[in-house]
């Protein structure tokens, strides 16, 4: 009976742990999986690009909305962010000071809102 239950264990254990895709960095940026979105934020000071995608598949951005929220020494800053190209919205640019934290919403017809927060570093 354990043979049975390790054997089965040891089958279904590569598939749970490949069902999440890599987390890699694709632009350049900060990259967390939410629910249904994986969003990947690059922030500069001439434009803040937001990339979104499902399982590592780009997300059609066309018709998203979005807006990015910053606490930043003490202040909350809001920015919209609009499509801008295949999977990405785009806003204005940023300078964080240290340590800030930035809150993306993003609404994506027939894929849902997420709403991640990032560590700026």
């Amino acid at each position: 009976m354990k043979k049975h239950v390790l054997l089965a264990i040891s089958l279904l254990l590569p598939t749970w742990v490949h069902a999440h895709g890599d987390l890699t960095p694709i632009h350049g940026g900060l990259i967390t999986e939410g629910k249904a979105i994986t969003i990947e934020l690059v922030a500069q000071s001439d434009v803040t690009m937001v990339y979104l995608s499902e399982h590592g598949t780009p997300i059609d951005a066309s018709a998203a909305s979005g807006e990015l929220i910053l606490l930043s020494g003490g202040k909350k800053s809001q920015f919209p962010l609009a499509p801008a190209g295949d999977n990405a919205l785009a806003g204005p640019g940023i300078t964080p000071e240290p340590n800030a934290k930035a809150v993306i919403r993003v609404n994506v017809p027939d894929v849902g809102k997420e709403q991640i927060r990032f560590a700026l570093k």
